[in-house]
């Protein structure tokens, strides 16, 4: 959509897609790997999930200002000094990747409420602003269904490797990708004037 529609002029489109790109792109390891492998699928879904978690927060970052720019930014230094401690203190176990991804995905939680709940605050929007408001309710969902899993596996209510815990996932990416999708196609059919105003 971003090269489509010709907005990769705006950084923070393009990290956007960037991001879609590489998720589609590590979600492939099913078919690359060995599919029996749970160990190693594992692994793979672990980095994956801190990949996106830490560039989603650079997305935030780079499309905030101010205070919420320097409360991004603490939260993602934080985030990578908790990472860092609990990989020394506890090694990569299922524990500790469980524990580092719920985290995460809280903060992405919170980070796209709070821009959906910026955004309902004013009355006058920019097509920038309309088009994150559309990014961030896809993350929102995203990260949404995530944490719905995590705390199904949590609860024992769902296993690991569980085909409709997959279905889950993967409708919600879709869905997801779909709205940011929208988002950008509604930027891209503004007048050249009004994007110019962020």
């Amino acid at each position: 959509m971003v090269l489509w529609k010709k907005l990769q002029y705006e950084r923070t489109y393009t990290l956007i897609a960037i991001y879609w790109l590489l998720t589609g792109l590590l979600n492939q390891y099913n078919w690359v790997s060995d599919s029996q492998n749970f160990h190693l699928q594992a692994q793979l879904m672990f980095i994956r999930n801190l990949l996106g978690i830490h560039f989603l927060l650079i997305i935030f970052l780079i499309s905030s200002r101010d205070a919420k720019r320097k409360s991004i930014f603490y939260s993602l230094l934080s985030l990578i000094l908790f990472e860092m401690l609990m990989m020394i203190w506890n090694g990569l176990d299922n524990s500790s990747n469980i524990i580092i991804i719920g985290i995460g995905a809280l903060l992405v939680l919170v980070y796209s409420i709070i821009g959906l709940v910026e955004y309902m605050k004013e009355i006058e929007h920019s097509p920038f602003e309309n088009a994150m408001a559309f990014v961030n309710a896809s993350f929102l969902f995203a990260y949404g269904g995530t944490t719905m899993i995590y705390i199904l596996n949590y609860l024992n209510i769902a296993t690991t490797n569980d085909p409709d815990e997959f279905f889950l996932y993967y409708v919600g990416l879709l869905l997801s990708s779909l709205l940011t999708c929208f988002g950008l196609w509604q930027y891209a059919q503004a007048p050249s004037f009004y994007k110019s105003k962020k």
